[in-house]
């Protein structure tokens, strides 16, 4: 390598003049020592020959209209304004919107990771930033606009002391909590959707997004194909209600529907129509399921406050809407299901999402498990029992325990 020394108001620097034979041009290239100009001129030939681009823009300004042009341009309402959110509060305004592109580094991603949480003590949110700041860097990386896509060695903070205490996200009733909470719900304004939530693990968007064409009662069966989201208005900051399809293939599926949710879906459709006709409208195939008598979808909130209160009652205020999607899946695996059938049911990509998300339903079966095996060897002749099950009946009564 040649190089040669100048000197700028008295210090002495080392230069390199580097020619790119594309563009003809010479490039100087200057340090402190030797060792380190070295190093620049490895890097800055190795950016050459794969022609990473050297311009002056911000890893801000390129992160930007990467969300607008590449990455948000296919995603659902819901998923633009989620990404968008992240962006205006968790990358704009901090120091790694400033720097160039071409000079940021691991270093200076995982220095905001670590800004990030230290703020939030939140693994969350971070986790959050990290889907959509990793694609665009290993975006980045394959147009030539960086030399290396490091994102596979950044980690995400978290809090010991919260991962030691962390309670499961699953947190089903127990089989004794759910005949309490139907009979707490049987003549509650909200029965019908919280008896189907519990019956068949839908999502609450799921459920906000069906219409009466999705349930066919010959076919006992219910057909989801839409959800339901909430997307900011920036202009107005206002949320506003937004159905589209399911966010994944897998959540496209067909629910067997028992008989008990069968009555309790006719009642409903009976009760609803005298009230939308008390209202002047009338109830069609298009009509929501679950809607107020005017025909509008129900609220989040108040949906979630009123089952809170229900929870309040039973003495159990910590639970929360989506476990009642946990309960159906528990039940499932209680009673014997197959984990390919529960994923199927649930609308999970794979079963390894199933299995990890009800470890611990999985984990207290080894228990019964194990005494299947002793057994085989146990020499008395016991009388074997009936086990209990669940009796679905077509009524809408609740649930009745058989033993």
């Amino acid at each position: 390598m040649k190089y040669d020394k100048k000197v700028v108001k008295g210090h002495v620097y080392f230069r390199h003049r580097l020619y790119d034979p594309v563009t003809q041009k010479t490039k100087d290239i200057t340090a402190k020592t030797l060792k380190e100009l070295k190093e620049k001129v490895r890097i800055a030939e190795e950016k050459t020959r794969y022609g990473i681009v050297e311009d002056k823009v911000t890893f801000g300004a390129y992160f930007n209209g990467w969300l607008d042009n590449v990455h948000l341009i296919d995603k659902k309402p819901a998923t633009v304004e989620r990404y968008k959110s992240c962006h205006r509060n968790h990358v704009k305004g901090y120091r790694i919107e400033l720097i160039k592109l071409k000079d940021l580094k691991i270093n200076d991603v995982q220095d905001h990771y670590n800004t990030i949480f230290e703020k939030k003590k939140s693994s969350k949110t971070v986790e959050t930033m990290h889907r959509i700041i990793k694609p665009c860097i290993r975006y980045a990386y394959e147009t030539q606009r960086i030399l290396k896509d490091f994102t596979g060695a950044l980690k995400i903070p978290v809090d010991s002391a919260a991962l030691i205490n962390k309670k499961s996200k699953v947190n089903p009733l127990s089989l004794e909590e759910q005949f309490d909470f139907i009979k707490r719900t049987n003549d509650h304004k909200l029965h019908a959707l919280f008896n189907t939530a519990l019956d068949t693990g839908l999502r609450m968007g799921e459920l906000f997004a069906l219409n009466w064409d999705d349930v066919d009662f010959d076919k006992m069966e219910i057909r989801v194909t839409k959800t339901l989201s909430y997307i900011k208005d920036q202009e107005a900051n206002k949320w506003k209600q937004d159905i589209s399809t399911t966010k994944t293939l897998y959540s496209r599926r067909v629910i067997p529907l028992p008989l008990r949710t069968k009555g309790i879906l006719l009642e409903h459709q009976i009760k609803q129509e005298k009230e939308m006709k008390r209202m002047g409208f009338d109830q069609d195939n298009e009509t929501l399921v679950f809607c107020t008598p005017i025909g509008t979808g129900y609220e989040r909130g108040n949906v979630l406050k009123r089952i809170k209160k229900v929870y309040a009652d039973m003495g159990i205020p910590t639970k929360t809407f989506h476990d009642l999607r946990h309960t159906y899946a528990t039940r499932l695996f209680e009673m014997g299901e197959n984990p390919k059938t529960v994923q199927v049911l649930l609308g999970h990509a794979n079963v390894s999402t199933t299995l990890g998300t009800y470890i611990h339903v999985l984990e207290s079966l080894k228990v019964q498990a194990a005494a299947k095996i002793d057994g085989l060897y146990s020499p008395k002749k016991t009388k074997k029992k009936a086990s209990r099950k669940i009796l679905w009946e077509t009524s809408g009564k609740p649930l009745r325990l058989v033993k």
